[in-house]
């Protein structure tokens, strides 16, 4: 059988796949919130993506008082280096959003763009410490 080649899917992830099914028995409501959801997601990787060049380049944003800006602005301010993986082992490691260690003090900025809220529990600071080499 010859298949109809969509090379330019490859990699991509479908909204309504079969390997996700569950949208099948969605009412409206429910698949709009799906649907918003992933889009929160999208615009969250993109706010992100777009924070990790600014740092990068060391190009400061406007001094509004939104999320976005303080975080680009205080992480430039503070010399952080942006988007850092912090590996423990093959199945523990995470990623930084933006990370530096200067004169013993280690400071993480976690970009929050949509619902949850900041927080780091005590096992995550002990993994965290433990992947420095230092617990």
């Amino acid at each position: 059988m010859n298949f109809i080649n969509h090379s330019n899917l490859k990699g991509e992830h479908a909204l309504l796949s079969p390997s996700n099914y569950h949208w099948l028995n969605y009412d409206e409501s429910k698949f709009k919130e799906y649907f918003t959801n992933i889009k929160a997601k999208e615009r969250g990787t993109d706010l992100h993506a777009l924070a990790e060049e600014h740092i990068r380049l060391g190009v400061r944003a406007s001094k509004s008082k939104n999320t976005l800006d303080m975080y680009i602005n205080d992480a430039i301010g503070y010399r952080m280096q942006p988007e850092v993986v912090l590996y423990y082992s093959d199945i523990c490691f995470g990623t930084a959003d933006a990370i530096s260690f200067k004169n013993n003090m280690l400071r993480i900025h976690d970009l929050k763009t949509g619902k949850t809220k900041p927080s780091i529990p005590k096992s995550s600071s002990l993994i965290l410490l433990k992947s420095f080499g230092t617990a």
